[in-house]
């Protein structure tokens, strides 16, 4: 597998390994990614492929969110340190918003099966933060 792919599933796949709650398997309680397989399995059971549930996916948008901050943190530090201007961060900023948008509507459909609409509350995770430090930090 080429190590692009590599790190983007790994990337993708955090939450699931980090899944803090726990599940019920013919008696035992289990966590971590084993859980969130069997949260998945069981909302993908009832309401069909591609559908996560609103506890799982609040459970993910926390970690869009998360991930947002540390986005912007490394952006500030970027564009500060090697390119010295405030307007490199708005173009970082910009280019993450775009390549989010392509990854949530044209990647994780075909990947996962992911609905558009669970592609929408990704898209908003992770762009408001942006939008809410931009809107913060322009003179």
């Amino acid at each position: 597998m080429h190590i692009a792919r590599r790190v983007y599933n790994f990337c993708v796949r955090i939450p699931d390994h980090l899944y803090p709650f726990s599940e019920l398997i013919e008696g035992k309680r289990v966590r971590w990614k084993t859980a969130y397989d069997l949260a998945l399995a069981r909302i993908n059971e009832v309401q069909g492929f591609g559908h996560y549930g609103a506890r799982l996916i609040a459970y993910r948008s926390f970690f869009h969110i998360l991930g947002s901050f540390l986005f912007i943190f490394f952006a500030t530090l970027v564009s500060q340190d090697l390119f010295g201007s405030q307007i490199a961060l708005y173009v970082l900023l910009g280019m993450a918003a775009f390549a989010l948008i392509y990854q949530e509507f044209f990647l994780q459909p075909k990947t996962f099966g992911q609905l558009r609409l669970h592609s929408v509350i990704d898209v908003l995770s992770w762009t408001i933060p942006f939008v809410i430090y931009v809107s913060l930090t322009i003179h």
